[in-house]
């Protein structure tokens, strides 16, 4: 008999990489739960053999109903998803910052979807794509990374609950390979040319940049330039980490790593493979930082970062192992930059 996977989020990159990954293993029966199963990215793997149905984070009952006969969930949330959608702003308290806004509801759709797998009989595993606790691991010196501890705090209520014991894994995703360019940050690389600085206003060679203007390519970020942050393919991998995890012992809390880089090897990896020729890196501090991403994404952002650099991404749960636990082979970046269109932000370096 088949075993029934049931992905949330089938429409997302960490959903459609579990999905790839299961459409793909022998004995696997598919079902992807999205909030619209007549959008088009639905509809796409509808026609590649997965059975969509709908689903609400906010409605336990639809989820209770998308789980039925599942053998392994697959549950993710989406805090960015509920940052950008313009009722957050006007659903939260007067006075509350959109992020902590962002966090209660994501942490209450964490807790949804635990208690909707807790009703399946049957039920083998319960794979939740989680982030490190942040105020516990950083001994209270970083409290507000909301988008972090949301999801920590969901997966600590999952642990909670009777009916999932013996049932329950956990996967966290690094930083996405694609995260420092495709979404518009100050980290995008940018091409000196004519007398625009190729990085934001505010980082500490700005002016030299701008007279520099020889074509070469710059990035600016927070932190030191040197220092590895732990990044990966999550579309290729992530699925293959979330199989290995449903099929070991209970209890696993998987760090989906695949390449540790620094911002310098990022930008340097970046310009070899694209035949561009590297300037350099910028350090912009958490202040300037906020001030180029407001409501508080800037915050957000940066303080990951920093969190990664003092206490590691994952944190410092000492239970976390990575991919070769499980003998998994992950995406360098270099590979990754091979084979991945760079036109979003080349043919707009100018």
């Amino acid at each position: 008999m088949s075993k029934l996977i049931v992905i949330l989020g089938v429409t997302g990159v960490q959903g459609s990489s579990v999905a790839d990954t299961y459409l793909a293993t022998p004995g696997c029966k598919v079902r992807g739960v999205t909030r619209n199963p007549d959008s088009a990215g639905a509809k796409e793997w509808a026609a590649k053999g997965v059975e969509v149905v709908k689903g609400d984070l906010d409605d336990v009952e639809s989820l209770k109903r998308a789980f039925r006969g599942a053998d392994v969930i697959f549950g993710v949330t989406d805090f960015w998803a509920i940052w950008k959608d313009p009722e957050s702003n006007n659903n939260k308290k007067p006075g509350q910052e959109l992020v902590e806004y962002c966090y209660h509801v994501e942490l209450q759709h964490g807790r949804n979807i635990a208690d909707a797998a807790a009703t399946v009989p049957g039920l083998s595993r319960y794979i939740f794509s989680s982030m490190a606790d942040a105020t516990r691991s950083s001994g209270g010196k970083y409290t507000t990374l909301y988008h972090m501890d949301s999801k920590a705090k969901a997966a600590a209520y999952a642990q909670s609950l009777p009916a999932l014991a013996g049932k329950f894994s956990q996967v966290q995703a690094p930083i996405y390979f694609q995260v420092p360019w495709e979404w518009g940050l100050p980290t995008t690389p940018k091409k000196v040319c004519d007398s625009v600085a190729g990085i934001p206003p505010g980082a500490p060679d700005s002016d030299f940049a701008a007279q520099q203007a020889d074509g070469s390519w710059r990035m600016a970020g927070v932190g030191p330039g040197d220092k590895g942050l732990p990044f990966g393919d999550v579309r290729n991998d992530f699925g293959l980490c979330v199989r290995a995890v449903a099929e070991a012992e209970p209890g696993v809390n998987l760090f989906a790593v695949g390449d540790y880089v620094s911002w310098s090897e990022y930008l340097e990896t970046l310009c070899e493979t694209q035949n561009l020729k590297y300037g350099g890196y910028d350090e912009l501090s958490y202040e300037a930082f906020c001030e180029l991403l407001p409501g508080g994404l800037g915050h957000e952002f940066s303080q990951n970062v920093l969190f990664a650099f003092d206490f590691g991404y994952q944190g410092t749960d000492p239970s976390v192992v990575k991919p070769d636990k499980f003998g998994l082979k992950m995406t360098s970046f270099r590979d990754y930059c091979k084979r991945t269109d760079f036109s979003a932000i080349l043919n707009t370096g100018e």
